[in-house]
């Protein structure tokens, strides 16, 4: 495994990638201390020197308890303060960085310089920067436009009149033809005839035949050696770390296999024509005026008639000011007769006219 030499930034006076073995900032001469970090630049090559590799194969540096000083792991001595090796002293810890581990950050200077100001970017003309403000105005106007004119405006409507309808639906009880499977046929039905249908089709497996078919699958043929990070050696060096990986290829082949085969069985049921009374719609009785005397339609039923739903509407009819009409559809009977006329009510009015609201009264129907 390769080994490249690391660096370290001075936090005193913010020296970059000072040399990973060297314990004293090449700028300001202060000593690295157990805290700063190791971290491997991009660019540094692979150490070859056999002094050094023997350096970085000694393991991480020991730091001394008494003054704080990194010391290389075959030194019996600080370097410091000439203190002997304790047994137990604490080492630097050995990291595996993933691959892709950016530097570690180091806290600024105390007393960095201020820097230049920087460049203006380049951006639009003041022209074309002007051309685009106008267009953005424009836009928002014209929205705001639209807000203003799609919302409700306040008016006073004073009631012209009324207006209602009512419609009873009427039914006929009248003969009609249908067709059901035998066991189906509703009572009170008059059979009319009857034929044998097919009424569904089993599948029933008659065996097998045998076909081919396109199987993928994954095929390992060999490995690669994959870079997967770095150890960080707690001595100013670091060390390359790998893995070997399977290489894989999609490959493809034709296989046999047994595919069952079926036949249709079709099953026959008796289906049957028949005849049978029902309430059938049939016509409206309808019912309206332009008055408050609302009443029910007579929907003269004859002997095979009855009634169904009922509907029924009412109407409000109103002029604003300028004498532009517009319609309350009120949502009962009740409110419809609680409008006085030539009373004038406030309301909210959409430009088209129609009525958003009444003060007082519930939303009209749709």
């Amino acid at each position: 495994m390769a080994i490249r030499e690391g660096a370290w930034d001075c936090p005193v006076c913010g020296r970059k990638k000072n040399r990973g073995p060297e314990k004293f900032c090449g700028g300001c001469g202060a000593p690295r201390g157990p805290e700063v970090k190791f971290y491997l630049p991009d660019d540094s090559p692979e150490v070859v020197e056999a002094e050094a590799l023997k350096r970085a194969q000694a393991g991480p540096d020991w730091v001394c308890p008494y003054c704080d000083a990194d010391n290389p792991a075959d030194h019996a001595f600080c370097s410091g303060c000439g203190a002997p090796k304790d047994p137990n002293a604490k080492t630097r810890e050995v990291v595996v960085q993933p691959a892709g581990a950016g530097a570690a950050p180091v806290p600024p200077p105390p007393q960095p310089l201020a820097a230049p100001p920087a460049p203006p970017k380049p951006g639009m003309s003041p022209k074309l920067k002007k051309g685009c403000g106008i267009g953005c105005l424009g836009l928002l106007a014209v929205f705001a436009l639209l807000v203003f004119l799609g919302r409700p405006k306040s008016a006073d409507l004073t009631v012209t009149g009324f207006h209602w309808m009512r419609t009873i639906a009427v039914e006929e009880l009248r003969p009609v033809g249908e067709q059901a499977w035998e066991g189906e046929v509703p009572s009170g039905a008059r059979v009319l005839g009857s034929s044998r249908e097919v009424h569904h089709i089993n599948k029933i497996q008659t065996g097998t035949r045998t076909a081919t078919r396109t199987v993928s699958e994954q095929v390992q043929t060999g490995t690669e050696r994959v870079k997967t990070g770095t150890r960080d050696l707690g001595n100013g060096y670091f060390e390359d770390v790998y893995e070997d990986r399977p290489v894989y290829e999609t490959r493809e082949h034709e296989e046999s296999y047994q595919e069952p085969v079926y036949r249709d069985d079709p099953v026959y049921r008796q289906r049957y024509r028949y005849e049978i009374d029902k309430w059938m719609p049939d016509r409206e009785a309808k019912a309206e005026g332009q008055d408050r005397s609302a009443a029910w339609p007579d929907p003269n039923l004859g002997a095979k008639e009855r009634e169904g739903s009922r509907t029924e509407v009412y109407e409000v009819l109103l002029q604003d000011a300028k004498g532009k009409a517009a319609r309350y559809k009120a949502p009962n009977e009740q409110v419809w007769r609680s409008f006085e006329e030539g009373r004038t009510y406030k309301a909210k009015v959409y430009s088209s006219g129609e009525i958003a609201s009444i003060e007082g009264m519930p939303p009209p129907v749709k």
